[in-house]
């Protein structure tokens, strides 16, 4: 999974297992960054800053999210297409009660139904406003520096409750409507959300993320600040709650196994109760003064549908709306991508003549947080109804290149806007390349719920051959089990894996494997098996033992895990062990949550020892949650022999027939060689070739020989191609690659830079060494294993645990001891 690190004040994110387990690294570059401002013990309650946006943050979707009942019963408020909306309960009418490019959610309605309070996010920040149901004039409540989120009013109408991070992490705040005073009412080190007044108006109810992985409904009296915890969640990411109209009683969506739930607890603790019990997923649930909840769940296409149910028991009411009113004039406009005269799935932008972004009624819709747009997977036309105005249109299929038109519509108008998307500048199949994300989740906590057929679309959007989602834990609970030996075996091929997640050891992705490992994750951090004397060359073998491919996935936060004055770091405990005796198949070269860069690193100094470690890439993206980067972000290719099947793909990765990008597409040879071949003979210098196409500007083109830069030149001042040739001494023995990295990410990169590198090609033997770059290899990773690995191996399994762990440590130092002989 992913995770977010400091970086000043903004945020470079990095692998879970890496923030638990490693000593501080050096600043990421190729890593994402965070656009919001910091939240404060981020780490330490929510497991790192992306997934606090990604849980705790609005979503965007154009069905309803967020329902808000009106205080007389006649209307219900929600969010829906980046607005809020007012819904007449009879008639199921929608109207539009706010407008512009920003990104408005969680209405709350005032006392006396004549204002709604809610959160306005403008894709960097969120502050919270109200605006007057009757004339639709807004103002700002809450404008502070950091993230403001949940409005409430207070049972008198005086003054509002909300969440804020402005001291640092999420406090539960109050402001005077009328004098506009803020006043913080929490100073816990964690994060408090939602509150809703309960008893009176004498407490709040709030979520309470407190404890890192460890959620729980709890109450604050605002008279003395005494505590009181009403239901402990576990790790729960759509934990909300709301509170009744009379505060005698808290309403949770609580997570059960994959599953949401809604129940109902008295607000002094007592007196549990189910309701809903047709709801599958219910989200954000809101009490109404008649007695029912409203809430929402994820539908068939992706989208939320609108229901009302009783408190005190009963069936669903589906409340979704039957008309929308935008409050001006609309065009209805149907987009076709086009590739070669040919429909062609994309992933596609599109903003109003405001700046406000728009999406089909089918399809999730998500937010590339790393530039700041809201973008759909379109499987070749999609119809949107839009505001008349200037439309403005962003496509790009896979690494292909971007297509962006700008067109007038008028109210009334049904218009076809053809989208041609720029032809292949890197033609792929015909190389014999295929594309493959080895690493990405199909759900993960997030507000939808996934099928791996969801991904097909997805796929052929972002030009993606092969997809292997992974099961995973969140936490304690394991996630899509059900999905287990599920694949599709025609193109785009699918194949459900998995991710042994051992915190404090490493990460690692069980591919293609035939059975599951258990346990799913162990060690030091999980409250359960902190002792386990399972390591991760368990999970290693098991993979080699069940047909699979073994991977270390996101393994290194920070472009210098060897720093020249200070000691190595950044990377899992049992990797370099586990490579050096031999278990290791792959390392996860390119993520979006680690450092291409820094990765590299710690890659060549394994190969110098002549390990065929071969290159793998995966997105790590959760496909179930809104604000995601596309499945494929980062990607490997592979040149497999025969037919393309998951069998022939993940052998070809194995063999190192590969080369790993986030956007950039090479092809190298090396002595008429291809990556994971062998340059035979007595040459004293061989003769190499780079073909290479981006779809944006890229910096620096390098060929490397033994981990050295042995040839430099110039990338692409924009996007194109470009080749490139020339000849390198031939070392003693060892490996050359090519790399290219460097630039702005900007689309169809969603990475934070543009990478790519080969496969190496061999020397003589694969596996064969330079005697000068193994010891200096070996030197490198013994200083590690002295000053880091094994104090942090001692410190995880004190006194006598961790015994298998131990002796594979000192197995690894006498087999890197021989390299300095």
């Amino acid at each position: 999974m992913a995770e977010v690190g400091y970086k000043g004040r903004r945020l470079p994110l990095r692998s879970l297992t890496l923030l638990l387990c490693l000593a501080a690294a050096p600043s990421a570059q190729g890593q994402w960054t965070s656009r919001y401002p910091e939240v404060e013990n981020a780490a330490k309650n929510a497991g790192h800053q992306l997934y606090l946006e990604a849980y705790n943050l609005p979503t965007f979707s154009a069905s309803p999210t967020d329902p808000a009942p009106s205080p007389d019963g006649r209307s219900v408020a929600f969010a829906a297409k980046g607005w809020l909306w007012t819904m007449d309960v009879g008639t199921r009418q929608a109207r539009r009660l706010t407008r512009g490019a920003q990104i408005d959610s969680r209405p709350a309605w005032s006392v006396d139904g004549k204002q709604i309070a809610f959160v306005r996010d403008t894709g960097r920040d969120t502050n919270i406003f109200l605006v007057d149901v009757a004339t639709g004039r807004e103002r700002v409540v809450v404008d502070s520096p950091a993230l403001d989120l949940d409005p409430a009013f207070a049972p008198d109408g005086k003054s509002l409750y909300y969440a804020s991070a402005e001291a640092g992490d999420f406090d539960l705040w109050r402001v005077d409507l009328a004098t506009g005073t803020k006043t913080r009412l929490t100073t816990d080190l964690g994060q408090e959300l939602n509150p809703q007044p309960i008893k009176g108006g004498t407490a709040l109810a709030y979520v309470d993320r407190a404890k890192f992985f460890s959620d729980a409904v709890s109450t604050i009296s605002l008279a003395d600040g005494q505590r009181q915890t009403l239901h402990s969640a576990g790790m729960a990411p759509q934990l909300r709650i709301t509170a009744s109209p009379d505060g005698r009683s808290v309403a949770i969506a609580a997570p059960e196994g994959d599953r949401l739930k809604l129940i109902t607890i008295d607000a002094d603790g007592s007196d549990i109760i189910r309701i809903a019990p047709d709801a599958t997923y219910p989200l954000a649930p809101s009490w109404s003064h008649d007695g029912q909840l409203w809430f929402v769940q994820p539908n068939r296409d992706k989208q939320f549908t609108l229901y009302r149910a009783s408190a005190n028991g009963g069936g669903l009411a589906d409340m979704s709306p039957l008309d929308w009113d935008l409050g001006e004039g609309t065009a209805r406009i149907t987009i076709r991508t086009r590739q070669g005269g040919k429909l062609t799935p994309a992933r596609l932008a599109i903003l109003d003549g405001s700046g406000h972004p728009a999406a089909p009624a089918t399809g999730l819709a998500y937010f590339d947080f790393q530039q700041g747009r809201v973008f759909t997977h379109s499987p070749g036309a999609v119809t949107v109804e839009v505001p008349a105005g200037a439309i403005k249109l962003s496509a790009t299929h896979g690494f292909d290149g971007v297509a962006q038109k700008t067109q007038q519509v008028r109210a009334g108008e049904n218009v076809t806007i053809d989208l041609d998307l720029p032809s292949a500048g890197f033609d792929a199949a015909a190389r014999g390349w295929y594309s493959g994300d080895l690493h990405n989740h199909l759900n993960y906590g997030g507000p939808y719920q996934l099928e791996p057929d969801d991904l097909v679309t997805m796929m052929r959007a972002e030009a993606l051959d092969v997809a292997t989602p992974q099961l995973a834990n969140l936490q304690t609970r394991q996630v899509d089990s059900k999905w287990w030996g599920w694949q599709r075996t025609e193109l785009p091929l699918i194949r459900v894996s998995q991710e042994v997640r051992a915190h404090y050891l490493g990460h690692i992705g069980v591919i293609g494997a035939d059975a599951l490992f258990d346990p799913w994750f162990f060690g030091p951090t999980y409250p359960v098996r902190t002792r386990s004397e399972v390591t991760n060359s368990d999970v290693l073998r098991f993979t080699r033992a069940h047909g699979g491919l073994n991977i270390y996935v996101h393994p290194v936060v920070g472009n210098d895990p060897f720093p020249a004055n200070g000691n190595p770091g950044g990377f899992p405990l049992e990797l370099v062990p586990d490579a050096v005796l031999g278990d290791v198949d792959a390392i996860e070269v390119a993520c979006l949550w680690s450092d291409e860069l820094g990765t590299s690193q710690l890659w060549y100094r394994l190969l110098n020892l002549g390990l065929p470690i071969t290159p793998s890439a995966g997105s790590d993206t959760m496909q179930n949650i809104h604000r995601m980067m596309a499945i494929g972000s980062t990607r490997v290719y592979a040149k497999p022999y025969g037919p393309i099947g998951m069998a022939s793909f993940l052998d070809a990765v194995r063999k190192g027939h590969s080369f790993v990008t986030t956007g950039p597409m090479i092809d190298f040879t090396a002595g008429g060689q291809g990556p994971g071949g062998v340059i035979g003979g007595e040459a004293k210098s061989v003769g190499w070739s780079l073909d290479l196409f981006s779809p944006t500007a890229v910096e620096t083109v390098e060929i490397l020989v033994n981990g050295r830069v042995a040839w430099t030149g110039k990338g692409l001042s924009a996007p194109g191609k470009q080749h490139y040739a020339g000849r390198i001494d031939v070392p003693a023995g060892g490996w050359v690659a090519a790399r290219v990295h460097g630039g702005p990410a900007a689309w169809p990169i969603q990475d934070g830079a543009p990478f790519a590198h080969s496969a190496p090609v061999w020397f003589g033997r694969i596996g064969s060494t330079d005697p000068e770059a193994a010891r200096a290899a070996a030197d490198d990773l013994l200083r590690w294993m002295t000053t880091v690995g094994e104090k942090r191996l001692q410190n995880g399994y004190p006194d006598g645990s961790g015994m298998r762990l131990k002796t594979r440590f000192a197995d690894a130092r006498k087999r890197l001891e021989t390299f300095l002989k």
